[in-house]
């Protein structure tokens, strides 16, 4: 008889902490299920056909990570490396599904030999005993049987984290935090709804349908330049505000135009010029529009340096603030790759080499004195890194 383990959730959103559990079990049962929960008596932070978009988006991620784990910087255990070959080998091996009754009683109608409890932390302990407790006496009654399996979470960096502290982190504008805790997918799902009030505030007249438009721009094959690059660029602002190292002098239109400068994002070299036509068509007032118009094509890579009002030095150095990020390169590196998958290896490779060259052979990468102390030494380090691995990389 196939051994098949019956994870349970809300999910709220999917963690990298349970992407742990779930390859920790695909090396002991024969087939893993998923099982999204739905409580009636709760309000749902996400409705169940998010939670099971964002899980399929994490597990895309996962296998996309491990393919370009040497680019991305990503570490992966044996028993992590053995799972996402089952997976490729075989996608039936892990099933998504969604109830509301029970957990036992969809575990049982599902054909699950196993119950599956994660363990984050010591405190998970007797909560978890207590979910056993009562599932072996539910079972009981029903005259069944099914085992019971805790997974501690395998990664140490995971075991203090949990779905409510991602949201928590995320209600309080720290979406780079957020960022090492769930999948790129994921969080570019998330950002949809925690900056939905924001952009309502530039243009409450239209904010819904111009955000739905916005948000449409932002997630068509899109890896790296979705809404998570956007709220990057928001939380770095924030935090430099907060603590007086930078200062706006136009919030109103350097809003606007790190919400637009990537609404046209197709590797042309007039992507900026268009992005500006889709913020002129959701903007009300020209002049605040005109304004905005140069904080974006501040951002073009072709934009000269000593030509720059204060802010446009702001908005071109928090576009690049991702090359100075030590922990999260790795993943914007692998994440550019994938935005170029239309493009084969080799041509892929010349391409970036050229353009890291061009980034690196510039006396500075950052318009401002406080990014370059902040980011230039360790971004130019993380450009080098990814300049060898290309020219290291045999295609």
């Amino acid at each position: 008889m196939e051994k098949i383990g019956f994870y349970a959730g809300s999910f709220s959103p999917v963690t990298r902490g349970h992407l742990g559990i779930v390859c920790e079990a695909l090396n002991d049962y024969g087939k893993i299920i998923i099982g999204v929960g739905i409580n009636a008596g709760k309000q749902q932070v996400y409705p169940l056909e998010e939670r099971c978009k964002m899980i399929n988006a994490a597990l895309d991620d996962l296998l996309f990570e491990y393919e370009y784990r040497e680019l991305a910087g990503m570490r992966f255990s044996r028993s992590e490396a053995n799972a996402i070959s089952r997976l490729k080998e075989n996608s039936g091996c892990l099933e998504i599904i969604g109830y509301s009754d029970l957990t036992v009683d969809c575990a049982l109608r599902s054909g699950a030999t196993a119950l599956i409890r994660g363990e984050r932390i010591v405190g998970d302990h007797d909560s978890e005993m207590q979910a056993a407790i009562l599932n072996k006496q539910l079972l009981e009654v029903r005259k069944s049987r099914l085992s019971m399996a805790t997974i501690p979470v395998p990664r140490e960096d995971m075991t203090y984290i949990s779905s409510s502290n991602v949201r928590a982190l995320c209600s309080l504008g720290e979406y780079i935090a957020a960022q090492r805790y769930v999948m790129p997918g994921v969080h570019a799902l998330l950002m949809e709804d925690f900056l939905k009030k924001r952009f309502a505030a530039l243009c409450p007249e239209n904010a819904e349908a111009a955000y739905n438009l916005l948000v449409h721009d932002y997630s068509q094959n899109r890896w790296y330049h979705t809404l998570t690059h956007v709220a990057y660029m928001l939380n770095y602002w924030q935090v430099l505000e907060n603590i007086g190292r930078i200062h706006v002098q136009n919030a109103s239109a350097m809003t606007w135009a790190v919400f637009y400068h990537d609404s046209v994002n197709t590797g042309a070299a007039d992507d900026e010029a268009a992005s500006c036509a889709v913020m002129r068509r959701n903007c009300p007032d020209g002049h605040l529009a005109a304004v905005v118009e140069e904080l974006i094509m501040a951002t073009a890579c072709h934009q000269q340096s000593g030509k720059m009002s204060a802010d446009m030095q702001i908005i071109h150095d928090l576009d690049l603030a991702i090359l100075g990020d030590n922990i999260n390169y790795g993943c914007y590196a692998a994440n550019i790759r994938r935005e170029y998958a239309r493009f084969d290896e080799q041509a892929y490779k010349s391409g970036r080499t050229e353009m890291l060259h061009r980034l690196l052979e510039r006396p500075f990468l950052y318009e401002t004195e406080v990014f370059r102390e902040m980011f230039e030494q360790d971004a130019r380090r993380n450009l080098h890194r990814e300049l060898v691995y290309w020219q290291s990389k045999n295609v």
